[in-house]
């Protein structure tokens, strides 16, 4: 008998746990987290993304590409203190 309700008591409070945890903000929860790095630029493809990187490299801006949270696009990531450098190279035109 005690078995039986313990079993059950247990089951009450796994199923109160699980309904906590499907309630939790899961949007934010699956994001990544970068860290430090601060996005410059998003473009629609990773062949764009190859190009504004290759044009911050020759800048001397280290940049990283992460696929955008929407999906669609690609990120262009760098690190705060090259974020200045990396959006004026990138707004200048040659």
């Amino acid at each position: 008998m005690w078995t039986l309700l313990t079993t059950l008591a247990v089951m009450g409070l796994f199923m109160l746990l699980l309904r906590w945890a499907s309630s939790l903000d899961t949007d934010r929860a699956h994001r990544k987290d970068y860290g430090l790095l601060r996005e410059v630029a998003k473009v629609p493809s990773s062949t764009a993304a190859r190009v504004v990187e290759e044009r911050l490299q020759d800048a001397g801006v280290r940049a990283t590409t992460v696929p955008a949270e929407d999906g669609e696009g690609m990120r262009i990531l760098v690190f705060p203190g090259d974020q200045d450098l990396a959006i004026r190279t990138l707004l200048t035109i040659d």
